[in-house]
């Protein structure tokens, strides 16, 4: 039998995935730095401080956005097999995403009640909803190759990427809501961006909860994986 090169081990996109989070949500830091400084040049330190609340709230919303999107992404990806190709873009594409986090908090932070808030809201949302039409996409093209998943997965993989398809789908529509109400409204597109955000502090519960559904609309009965 020919030798031939195999996938590599997914232990090795979630060593990856944890350095760019990692140095993500570091850089997130900096902007504070600066905040800081001019603040302190202020004869009033504490109303110094208090002027530059939009880099301390643009932090607070780039933070939770990262540590969302990285514990999402480990209890996602906690039953995934080998991946193959698709599946390791599928991964490297929401890694981008989350290195340029701490591009789209900067902007907001420099642009909250300026002219330009309505377009850094904008942009911000964008890297919270992208997510949604991206994965659709991927999940699409692997309907002739299905995402690969371990022994103990309650689903095989072209069950899970069929209730992926629905939940992408989802977030796609409520998201393009969101990021489209920030060109009209930035304040309530931020309230928008914040309640989605509260749906994944906690992906267990939300995934376990939202299954029943999801079974349902993808016509799933199965309890176990065939």
């Amino acid at each position: 039998m020919a030798k031939k090169f195999t996938d590599i081990d997914h232990s090795r996109i979630d060593t990856l995935s944890d350095g760019i989070f990692a140095i993500a949500l570091t850089l997130l830091g900096f902007d504070l730095i600066g905040a800081i400084k001019k603040a302190s040049e202020e004869p009033d330190l504490n109303q110094g401080i208090l002027q530059e609340w939009p880099i301390f709230f643009s932090f607070v919303m780039g933070f939770f956005v990262l540590y969302a999107i990285w514990y999402q992404y480990h209890v996602q990806s906690q039953f995934a097999g080998k991946p193959h190709a698709l599946m390791v873009w599928q991964h490297g594409f929401g890694f981008m995403v989350a290195a340029l986090v701490p591009v789209g908090a900067a902007l907001l932070g420099e642009s909250i009640n300026g002219p330009n808030m309505a377009w850094g809201v904008f942009y911000f949302g964008l890297l919270i909803f992208i997510e949604g039409p991206v994965q659709l996409l991927f999940f699409l093209a692997m309907r002739r190759r299905p995402m690969t998943v371990t022994e103990d997965s309650p689903f095989t993989g072209a069950q899970f990427q069929r209730m992926g398809v629905v939940l992408n789908l989802i977030v796609t529509v409520l998201g393009s809501i969101a990021v489209v109400t920030a060109l009209f409204a930035p304040w309530v597109a931020l309230t928008l961006y914040g309640a989605y955000l509260l749906t994944k502090v906690n992906p267990v519960g939300s995934f376990n909860s939202s299954m029943p559904l999801l079974r349902r609309l993808v016509n799933l009965t199965e309890e176990v994986k065939d």
